[in-house]
């Protein structure tokens, strides 16, 4: 039932279009900087940290910091094949 569980909460974070566009950005870029997330997006700091809290909870993103900004990156090459499907819709 575990793995279950671990995947809806993947496909729950997987289910809003700002994390979509989180992940595309991440696909293309390696890793970013959440400030360089909220230039791309034009969404508010909250938003995009909210969003990569999620991304985060769910294993699919991992941030390791520099200085002071913190760098997001994917964690499982998987998810970029999945994000190459929707840009295929």
């Amino acid at each position: 039932m575990e793995k279950y569980e671990k995947a809806a909460e993947i496909f729950k974070a997987f289910g809003d279009p700002t994390r979509l566009m989180i992940l595309k950005l991440l696909a293309e870029n390696g890793s970013m900087c959440v400030c360089n997330i909220i230039d791309k997006l034009k969404k508010p700091q909250p938003t995009i940290s909210h969003h990569l809290n999620i991304l985060k909870k769910a294993g699919i993103v991992r941030a390791r910091k520099e200085g002071t900004w913190n760098f997001y990156y994917i964690v499982d090459d998987r998810v970029k094949e999945i994000i190459k499907l929707v840009d295929e819709l």
